[in-house]
């Protein structure tokens, strides 16, 4: 498979580099010589730069062209920029279960008076 739209892959991965570099998040479009161009995304976190990937565009077998994780699972139709970068954004973020609970105690209750 191959993305036919002009400016190929690299273009539709400079578009999503655009979406997610304006959320704030880190990334780096990569086109080695006789290698598909890819997105390295990273979550902007310092405590979660763990979380990152490459994302990849090539064509879905019906003629459009799609965002693909490297595990060939699709991510979203190579047009939706915003689409793919709500699901990337989605996969690569901290869990809300990994963020501190406030105690019991600390909240904003007001004394009774």
């Amino acid at each position: 498979m191959s993305c036919p739209h002009p400016g190929g892959p690299a273009a539709h991965l400079e578009a999503l580099r655009q979406e997610l570099s304006g959320r704030g998040w880190i990334t780096s479009l990569l086109e080695p010589p006789g290698r598909p161009p890819s997105l390295f995304v990273q979550n902007p976190d310092p405590e979660a730069a763990a979380l990152s990937d490459h994302i990849l565009v090539d064509g879905d077998g019906q003629g459009s062209c799609c965002y693909w994780w490297p595990w060939a699972t699709r991510i979203a139709p190579a047009a939706s920029p915003v689409l793919a970068t709500a699901r990337i954004t989605a996969v690569l973020r901290t869990s809300d279960l990994d963020r501190p609970r406030p105690s019991a105690g600390s909240g904003s209750a007001r004394p009774a008076g």
